[in-house]
């Protein structure tokens, strides 16, 4: 896989905003109120890559053992390449909870930006409303980042370009701070802010 550093792309504002963290802690929200608000600002054609989106476009082949989930951060990285490569802003929703695969991803779709979501398995747990927390702590799955694995934090200088707290924001607020630092790194005008429900 070749990061392809086109300069065209850059220049037109293309690259890679990285949205990670555990499940329930806001970040496919987050990704959607991003692309919508940029949209509307004049950003043209943001592609949004949901992490369980994908899972089901690739036929739910993919279980979510630390091989599986592997396979689909590789499927997760050529799509966004392709996309990036035309000249888009991507957008990309999904835990990939280990610093191997927040690397690889960093390695390949640079210009790139990582925003991780900060917040507690608790908290998180509390607003999951599928039940798979309460099903892991049951002992009903062998991989559940969060509760059998942790989310690996960067350490040291290595960190990300952006972290929210999204137990003590309220959605609106991450969602403007999300905005605001991706028009700034990618140099994109000034647009209207994301107003969510």
């Amino acid at each position: 896989m070749d990061q392809g550093r086109d300069s065209k792309a850059i220049d037109s504002g293309a690259g890679t905003v990285w949205i990670t963290g555990l499940s329930a802690s806001g970040k496919s929200t987050l990704a959607n109120a991003l692309c919508d608000s940029l949209r509307t600002g004049g950003v043209a054609y943001p592609v949004l890559i949901d992490g369980e989106y994908m899972r089901e476009r690739l036929g739910n082949r993919y279980g979510h053992s630390l091989a599986d989930r592997r396979a689909v951060l590789t499927h997760i990285v050529e799509e966004a390449l392709q996309a990036r490569l035309a000249g888009r802003l991507v957008v990309v929703a999904t835990i990939s909870h280990t610093r191997p695969m927040r690397a690889f991803a960093r390695k390949h779709l640079a210009p790139f930006m990582e925003v991780y979501l900060d917040c507690p398995s608790q908290v998180c747990a509390a607003r999951d409303r599928k039940g798979h927390y309460a099903r892991a702590a049951r002992g009903e799955y062998d991989c559940f980042i969060g509760v059998t694995h942790p989310y690996e934090r960067w350490k040291d200088e290595r960190r990300p370009e952006l972290v929210l707290d999204t137990h003590a924001q309220r959605p609106l607020e991450s969602s403007r701070a999300l905005e605001r630092a991706v028009r700034s790194r990618f140099a994109l005008a000034a647009g209207t802010e994301a107003v969510l429900p």
